[in-house]
């Protein structure tokens, strides 16, 4: 297991031998026992909970080992910093994901729309499968990818809130909240009813509430937990009989 504050691999040990990060709550996260991503979802791959949008999720379990990737959460905010998120790029029509090695997955950032979708669902589907096997180095480059693809997509055409939504929830898989926010809060201003959104949203910020109360940060994760109800409240208000609501509002009874 990796230690989410360093990227060391700490094995079992409950205290980060590199930092001395405390790692209970990472032990639980593994063992299924966080909240974040919709319940739905850790029975098993994305393909499975289609019916719930965004059409594309992941077990909450692997939240953690996604922030171990340190390197390509570094290269997120690299790109995002510099405007290069959709970029035509001047060498090709692909983009290194990670470091720049032959081997890691690509992040496309030319072509028509529909192509840029289908590339960027393809690999935020290896990405899936990469955590899914626990394979938390592999899933955060193929998260990296996507999220540069679904950029693109969205850059020429901003249309598909389950597209916006998908490309926000790469982004958190990646290991960058603070963008997969940004992202998340541009789908809402564009879709304001666009329940998916609302309930994603409330999601990413229980899971930034969580990381601030294990670093002590109470007044944040007091913060982010106020913030996190009332994103899955707006999520139920929409509608709270569709799988979506239902999955909204089991998240707020656990965060009350």
């Amino acid at each position: 297991m990796y230690c989410p504050e360093c990227g060391n691999d700490a094995g079992e040990a409950k205290f980060c031998p590199e930092c001395g990060a405390n790692l209970a709550g990472v032990h639980d996260a593994l063992r299924g026992e966080s909240t974040g991503r919709d319940a739905a979802a850790s029975a098993g791959p994305a393909e499975d909970v289609k019916a719930a949008a965004p059409r594309r999720g992941l077990s909450p379990a692997v939240i953690w080992g996604g922030f171990a990737v340190v390197a390509v959460v570094v290269i997120v905010i690299v790109v995002m910093v510099s405007g290069g998120f959709g970029g035509s790029g001047s060498g090709g029509d692909e983009t290194a994901a990670a470091g720049g090695s032959s081997a890691a997955p690509v992040g496309v950032t030319t072509g028509t729309y529909e192509e840029l979708v289908a590339k960027a669902n393809e690999l935020y589907d290896k990405g899936d499968a990469a955590f899914q096997s626990q394979d938390f180095n592999g899933g955060g480059q193929y998260m990296q990818a996507a999220a540069m693809t679904y950029a693109a997509a969205w850059q020429k055409k901003a249309s598909d809130p389950g597209v916006g939504t998908d490309f926000a929830t790469s982004l958190f898989y990646s290991g960058n909240i603070d963008a997969a926010l940004s992202q998340i809060e541009d789908v809402i201003k564009k879709f304001p009813d666009y329940q998916a959104a609302f309930f994603n949203l409330g999601n990413y910020l229980s899971h930034k509430a969580r990381i601030a109360e294990q670093e002590g940060d109470k007044k944040t994760a007091k913060a982010d937990t106020v913030a996190a109800k009332d994103a899955y409240t707006k999520a139920v208000a929409i509608d709270p009989e569709s799988e979506v609501g239902k999955q909204a509002d089991a998240s707020l009874q656990q965060l009350q």
